[in-house]
């Protein structure tokens, strides 16, 4: 079971303010949500749901759990950096396509257009970087696991998402 006030202190830790500020310094080209204490809360919450429904997979299969002590292992090292800015700017790199039955929610319950909504999408967190210590996590320890994640949310492409991931931490690793 994870403990909100771990994920609170990893969230708020020196080492990911640092890396943070290195990414933002370093990918100057990115777009950047300004530090918002009011999203604390929704912060830990996503982190908190996404830790506990891959410790819920690992644990059918009699893996260990996610601990956030195992997390900050991963936080320090180069090749975990490396691949946080890369999947940045993957993901900057991607066209967002809006699908019509997206559309009158975007503009009616959003209140944004679609070209808003589109930058919005573009526009990162430092909750990113912590999705991807998760993401780097299963990867060097159970990749099979972040599949498993990908179809449990209903995503499109399971195994190509995963074989994205596994290349770019591929590239990483060396």
């Amino acid at each position: 079971m994870v403990n909100r006030i771990e994920i609170e202190r990893l969230l708020q830790s020196k080492e990911m303010k640092e890396l943070w500020q290195t990414i933002q310094q370093e990918l100057p080209q990115l777009h950047f949500y300004k530090e918002n204490d009011s999203w604390e809360e929704a912060r830990i919450d996503y982190l908190e749901n996404y830790i506990s429904e891959c410790n819920t997979l690992l644990c059918k299969c009699n893996f260990q759990e996610i601990s956030i002590k195992d997390l900050y292992t991963y936080l320090s090292l180069y090749s975990f950096e490396v691949f946080c800015k890369q999947d940045l700017l993957e993901t900057e790199n991607t066209e967002i396509i809006i699908d019509e039955s997206e559309q009158d929610y975007i503009l009616q319950e959003l209140g944004m257009s679609e070209d808003e909504y589109k930058q919005r999408c573009k526009t990162h967190d430092y909750l990113e970087v912590a999705n991807h210590l998760v993401d780097y996590y299963l990867l060097t320890e159970h990749s099979d696991i972040l599949l498993e994640y990908y179809k449990l949310q209903g995503y499109e492409e399971p195994e190509q998402m995963l074989k994205d991931k596994m290349n770019l931490y591929s590239m990483c690793k060396r």
